[in-house]
């Protein structure tokens, strides 16, 4: 199989939840359909046709990042439905999360050599701005780098990195690394949130989800108590998950 890293770093960045309407708390990685739309705007590709690419090629993705702050953003705007025999506009408040300085590693893999090439050629000049979020949350692109071998190997110490599957239950905290932070910190769970992987799109360019998948979102505190199958990147273990097969 053979793979792609690309480093990236970013002021800002948000990853909403789907199901979010007026508050927008932010995933504290980009979820795999993001990854995907990243690979879209480097290729020139809208998300409907690298999609279909995706499944095609059965592409894998995964990531690994931190960020090291996080902020809150009051929006107040006003809503114009079109369906509505008025035109009278209304108000509402919108509360946004946001990442701040998030470095981000994006992990791609095939078992097609020349899709992986085509990613490394998008990547190194993307046709679009990659962004991280919104419009607005504009993201560096450091280095793309081309793997020739991606295997595959269990383990369980993973942090700052998604898994699929529910492991709410399944993880204990890395007291070691706990006990070696100078100031108090309050522990909590994984972050666990279903999440579209799938879309059905209309014949006016909507997007419908049709497919669901489970993801666990691990901080640098928790571990997983099993080992789960990764992808090796030289010597960096990365949970993934594909697209289409």
């Amino acid at each position: 199989m053979k793979g792609l890293r690309i480093d990236l770093y970013a002021p800002f960045a948000s990853f909403r939840d789907p199901g979010a309407q007026l508050y927008h708390d932010t995933l504290p990685l980009p979820p795999p359909t993001t990854l995907l739309g990243m690979a879209g705007a480097a290729m020139g590709k809208s998300f409907e046709d690298v999609l279909s690419w995706a499944k095609s090629v059965e592409l894998h993705v995964g990531c690994i990042g931190v960020a090291d702050g996080k902020g809150k953003d009051l929006w107040n705007y006003i809503k114009i439905k079109a369906d509505k025999k008025s035109d009278e506009p209304t108000r509402a408040v919108l509360l946004r999360t946001f990442l701040s300085d998030l470095k981000l590693s994006v992990f791609y893999a095939s078992e097609r050599d020349e899709a992986i090439k085509a990613l490394y050629n998008a990547f190194q000049y993307p046709f679009y701005a990659i962004t991280l979020g919104t419009s607005d949350d504009l993201a560096r692109i450091i280095t793309v780098t081309y793997f020739d071998s991606v295997t595959i190997k269990n383990e369980f110490d993973l942090c700052n990195t998604w898994v699929c599957g529910d492991y709410s239950r399944m993880f204990k905290f890395n007291w070691k690394k706990i006990e070696s932070i100078p100031i108090p910190q309050t522990l909590r769970p994984p972050i666990v949130k279903n999440l579209p992987i799938d879309f059905n799109i209309g014949v006016d360019g909507v997007r419908k989800a049709s497919r669901f998948l489970t993801f666990t979102f691990l901080g640098d505190k928790q571990q997983l108590i099993n080992e789960i199958p990764t992808y090796l990147f030289s010597d960096t273990s990365v949970p993934m998950v594909k697209f289409g097969g």
